[in-house]
């Protein structure tokens, strides 16, 4: 085995060492020179891997470079999958549309505790480098790209890993040529139109030319990644003093502990919160104009996207949601029930909501037939603690239904008797103890 062989197998053996995986290994293949490289590496080693080709439907020869993967992963002993995707060109533009429907593919084939490996190296650090710089990008974001990070949900297991970040483009292609390996040439890779090309092309070969670019911008990128460490603890430490609790969908922080913290720590709060939930980065923008909707008058119910999360305010607490998702039967902005929906229960097992969300019997809960609707107007309903009834507009009010979830609480009747309420009361007709409510996250 030669030294450059050695170096590469070395990388690879001790990433996954530094990084286990709990289930699958998946390899993101695209037939490009350093997928191939990495495919040939996994084989050589012995470690089983699934190479994965994304059809992006991009180019004339997708198609042909298909059939290529798959014949080269066949001749390496490797098992292969390929996946269709669409690129939506108005997600960022095209390189951010692709690279997004790219990474929705391998989240959705791969199983908890699966890890996929990505050819990455540290040419490809370098750019990711710059063109953050140029975007104006946080120390986060300046940190570039991890070894590893979580794919999805963390609470699944499954990450994304790169292997080779400690490689040159140069190294890949010499262990290419010495094991003549087959590769192919993506034509847009030539256009200058795209900016992570044109930076490689016009800006960093020249500055490579005079520095060792690919070790200052490791140098930097490790103690950027430090220092983000830092404000995350920071974050963390701000999160617990403001009071942050999950709620029934998503979770909440203290308004007045929140509003005393100074412009930078409340945003490098939002920033650390979150990454907690594992929601993308929103911009800069984004996040000055929560600031400004947290500090709306006392009765307004502010809503500004955050990422993949939705900040809103109540009452004397700050909310972080996930999205609320359409609701299958209910008509225009309010989320009005139309009466379309067959919500038959029998009390015995999970009943799927529309919208993400689930019931289920509470302990002692009666077995009987129930009909699960939702709000129309007009509705007035007694809690079991009560002498008098009253609508359930203002019942839910009192019971702090935050706005955003009332049009969506389920009403549970037996006949035509309400017997309780979402998980907030029973009334004198129905059981002790009302249902189970839950999100679907």
């Amino acid at each position: 085995m030669s030294e450059l062989s050695s170096k590469l197998t070395e990388l690879l053996r001790s990433s996954l060492l530094r990084h286990p995986s709990a289930g699958k290994l998946w390899l993101g293949y695209s037939g490009g020179l350093d997928s191939a490289v990495l495919l040939h590496l996994l084989a050589r080693a012995g470690i089983p891997v699934t190479a994965l080709y994304i059809h992006h439907g991009l180019s004339e020869r997708a198609a042909e470079w298909q059939v290529h993967c798959e014949s080269q992963a066949l001749k390496l002993g490797v098992a292969f999958v390929s996946r269709e995707v669409r690129v939506d060109r108005s997600d960022g533009g095209l390189e951010q549309g692709a690279r997004n429907a790219r990474y929705l593919a391998f989240e959705q084939c791969m199983a908890p505790g699966d890890q996929i490996l990505l050819a990455h190296h540290g040419d490809d650090q370098a750019e990711t480098f710059f063109l953050r710089l140029l975007r104006g990008a946080g120390v986060l974001g300046l940190g570039a790209m991890p070894e590893c990070r979580p794919v999805g949900r963390k609470r699944d297991g499954r990450s994304l890993l790169r292997p080779l970040l400690r490689a040159t483009r140069s190294e890949l292609e010499s262990y290419a040529r010495e094991h003549e390996l087959a590769w192919v040439e993506d034509e847009s890779n030539a256009d200058l139109s795209i900016d992570r090309n044109y930076l490689r092309s016009q800006v960093l070969s020249s500055l490579t030319e005079r520095w060792p670019l690919q070790v200052r911008v490791e140098q930097a990128s490790e103690n950027l990644r430090e220092a983000a460490d830092l404000l995350n603890e920071l974050a963390s430490e701000d999160l617990q003093r403001c009071g942050c609790r999950q709620e029934r969908f998503g979770h909440s922080i203290d308004l007045v502990n929140f509003s005393v913290l100074t412009k930078a720590r409340r945003k490098n709060l939002l920033r650390g919160w979150l990454g907690r939930v594992g929601s993308v980065m929103p911009e800069a923008a984004h996040l000055d104009q929560a600031l400004r909707q947290a500090e709306a008058a006392d009765d307004a119910v502010p809503e500004v996207t955050l990422g993949e999360r939705v900040l809103r305010r109540y009452r004397d607490r700050l909310f972080l949601t996930p999205q609320l998702q359409p609701l299958n039967g209910f008509d225009g902005g309010e989320a009005k029930w139309n009466g379309k929906w067959n919500g038959q229960w029998d009390g015995s097992g999970e009943l799927i909501l529309p919208g993400s969300w689930a019931l289920a019997p509470s302990q002692g809960w009666p077995v009987a037939d129930y009909q699960v609707r939702f709000r129309v107007g007009g509705e007035r309903a007694k809690p079991r603690e009560r002498h008098h009834s009253q609508t359930l507009k203002k019942l839910l009010q009192e019971y702090g239904l935050p706005p955003w979830l009332r049009d969506r609480v389920p009403l549970v009747y037996r006949g035509e008797a309400l017997v309780a309420v979402g998980d907030l009361f029973t009334t004198p007709d129905g059981p002790s103890q009302p249902p189970i409510w839950r999100f679907l996250d």
